[in-house]
């Protein structure tokens, strides 16, 4: 005031430069494709809706790692590849350079397309089941199964998943009746572990239409799953052969579920720096696949 300057004992010091907020990592996936047909509509709306969360978590400064890719083993691609008279590994090729090159035309940002015919996935997942032998040893065991299995699904049925002898989810399919010796995974030991994490976490699994459907699931009991196949070359070998001396193929499922795991590097040093996702982008129809097992 009147014109005396503020001395350095009077002035405000100048504030000092904020820091920048800390980086969050951001692991973001979605469905695979089932590389037995061509993209369609379903697939671009779930990679669009998917790739606008991705920009998003960018423009925040998140570091996102955006992952897509394709689901290529298991009894129905290898039918679809015999109905063309080719190599299973020939049709894989071709669908997933269709994939690839739609959503490079829908600009899908993308930082990674995986698939599980790679080399460095299927090592992966023998890596996994490895472990899960190591470490719960009775989780994995062997059994003779019987029941209808839907190609569609990939998946034996339970009575509640079949109206009219078909599939609720393929009905121009037909249902097979099936008796194997296979390896199943003790799913029942983890039923109360879910309930608990959807019950204590509501936020884990939305929305709550989806949520309340698995819970449901839940309130039916789980069964121990099949995850290994007889007479199926196109697969990932099982690491481990029968009692009978009998070498399977991985159940597609169990091989598929794990690429969001073996893309980050599993199972070598590293992997957990971006492990586990932070969100995971599915659609409703395979709901108890991904949210259960």
């Amino acid at each position: 005031p009147g014109g005396r300057s503020a001395s350095r004992r009077d002035a405000t010091p100048p504030a000092r430069p904020a820091s920048p907020p800390p980086v969050s990592r951001f692991y973001l996936t979605t469905a695979i494709d089932y590389a037995n047909g061509d993209p369609h509509l379903g697939h671009a709306y779930e990679k669009v809706g998917a790739d606008a969360i991705a920009r998003y978590r960018r423009l925040r400064g998140d570091d996102v790692h955006f992952l897509i890719g394709m689901d290529e083993h298991g009894q129905k691609v290898a039918q679809a590849a015999a109905e063309e008279g080719v190599p299973p590994q020939q049709l894989v090729d071709r669908v997933s350079a269709r994939f690839q090159d739609t959503w490079t035309r829908l600009a899908i940002s993308n930082d990674q397309f995986i698939r599980t015919t790679q080399p460095d996935h299927q090592a992966g997942v023998r890596a996994l089941i490895e472990r899960i032998l190591e470490r719960n040893p009775d989780d994995i065991y062997e059994r003779s199964y019987q029941g209808w299995y839907c190609v569609g699904c990939e998946l034996f049925k339970r009575d509640d998943e079949i109206d009219a002898g078909k599939c609720v989810l393929h009905p121009t399919r037909t249902l097979a009746w099936t008796e194997e010796r296979n390896w199943f995974f003790r799913l029942t030991k983890y039923q109360g572990f879910v309930r608990r994490l959807f019950e204590e976490r509501p936020l884990f699994l939305q929305p709550d239409t989806r949520r309340n459907e698995i819970l449901a699931l839940l309130d039916k009991g789980l069964e121990d799953i099949s995850i290994s196949r007889a007479r199926l070359a196109w697969a990932v070998p099982f690491p481990r052969p029968l009692s009978t001396g009998e070498q399977q193929g991985t159940w597609v499922w169990f091989d598929a579920l794990p690429n969001y795991l073996t893309a980050t590097g599993f199972p070598n040093p590293g992997f957990e720096a971006r492990w586990p996702a932070q969100l995971h982008v599915v659609g409703k129809d395979i709901t108890r696949l991904h949210c259960v097992i």
